[in-house]
């Protein structure tokens, strides 16, 4: 499709950018070519957006080829509070290139130096915030320029398995992207069946509607959920002043279609061995929760459907948080033929809007036009679709 400026919009994911709490910090686009007429035909339709109102706690990686190519003016096209460029230091050693990286850092621009690679001297003596590819393992020259350099967005990137997050986090690392989430140690998944069983039961309960004085037995018997149930009521998301003195008035609160969506967050939310973060996985899980209600929403549906887009999106990793097959898990909840099909066979409208959904994080994510037509998004819908899930899945991240 064509915007405002007669250019095709270039389709991207969006990928997230996370610190060691597993809150979103950044968010980035990928080319497969990091041309770079995509990525400020992309500027320009964001500026023109309200994304970043709307996302406005957050930074864009924007990737850049070639900086001596980019317009004279480009430090009045970008909010520098907001973009970060992201330029590999292969560009960078040339004379011209280290000009207009120095001018465009005296006017406030921000830089990351990508593929950083450097060894005993810096190639561009003005980097100061880098990012590393850690798909072939984590170079030890890096730990020496991250205690060195200054405290900026240190990022390592394609961060594919629980070995390579940790291997990144000791090095020095607070900004990571990449599969990890999906790829979770084998000890690392969630093993505790009672609790699991706990939290499928209430779910049961609340999607039959069951009296409240059922719900508050199974609270009584877990802890964790306790109070995760009073942090939620007490959250900014809810922006309760009133004081919770007990679990009927705080499942009152919330109230049943709330409590079904969090109680599906929360499966994500079970304390694991992460020194406090969160489990990266309830991240990825509220992103396609969140993008698969917007998209619902956009082509029509009602508040029955919003809510089975949303439960087809949250409960599509489930397999991989239990390491059990997906089935298995969904057999307790009595769920509909359709969420039952777009969740285990990527069947009907909702499975195809899965599949779509289940790339729009992921740099491996195979979009265009053809694509987005096929759920009846065009580009400008897609982006827009992409903002309002981050924003939600922000809001999580801070309250949990």
């Amino acid at each position: 499709m064509t915007n405002a400026t007669g250019l095709t919009l270039p389709i991207s994911p969006l990928t997230p950018i996370v610190n060691n709490k597993q809150q979103l910090v950044a968010l980035s686009v990928h080319f497969d070519n990091a041309v770079l007429a995509n990525s400020l035909q992309l500027l320009h339709h964001f500026k023109s957006s309200d994304f970043f109102d709307q996302l406005s706690s957050l930074s864009l990686l924007l990737p850049i080829d070639d900086v001596i190519a980019l317009p004279a003016d480009i430090d009045t096209r970008i909010a520098a509070s907001k973009i970060i460029l992201c330029i590999p230091e292969a560009s960078c050693n040339s004379p011209d290139a280290q000009t207009k990286l120095n001018y465009l850092v005296s006017k406030g621009v921000q830089i990351v130096v990508d593929d950083f690679a450097s060894q005993t001297t810096l190639v561009w003596d003005g980097s100061s915030t880098v990012c590393v590819d850690c798909t072939a393992g984590m170079p030890i020259s890096i730990k020496p320029w991250l205690a060195s350099l200054s405290k900026g967005l240190h990022i390592a990137k394609n961060v594919n398995t629980a070995a390579q997050l940790q291997a990144a986090s000791d090095m020095g690392f607070s900004s990571f992207c990449g599969d990890y989430a999906f790829h979770p140690a084998p000890n690392n998944k969630s093993g505790d069946a009672t609790a699991r069983t706990r939290l499928l039961k209430l779910l049961g309960l609340v999607s039959r509607d069951a009296e409240s004085r059922e719900l508050e037995e199974l609270f009584k018997q877990d802890t964790t959920l306790s109070f995760m149930l009073f942090k939620m009521v007490s959250s900014a998301a809810f922006a309760q002043t009133v004081k919770v003195s007990s679990f009927g008035q705080a499942i009152n609160l919330l109230g049943r279609r709330q409590l079904q969506r969090w109680l599906q967050l929360l499966l994500y939310a079970r304390p694991h061995d992460n020194g406090g973060a969160l489990n990266p996985l309830m991240l990825r899980a509220a992103f396609r929760a969140s993008l698969m209600e917007v998209i619902c929403q956009k082509n029509g549906g009602n508040r029955d459907q919003q809510d089975s887009a949303f439960m087809v999106g949250m409960f599509s990793l489930l397999d991989t948080l239990f390491g059990s097959p997906l089935a298995e898990i969904l057999l307790p909840l009595n769920l509909i033929d359709d969420v039952l099909a777009a969740l285990l066979n990527h069947e009907g409208v909702m499975g195809a809007q899965l599949q779509l959904v289940t790339q729009a994080d992921r740099i491996t994510a195979n979009l265009d036009v053809a694509t987005l037509q096929k759920i009846g998004l065009d580009a400008e819908m897609y982006y827009d679709s992409l903002t309002k899930a981050y924003v939600w899945v922000n809001q999580v991240c801070q309250d949990m």
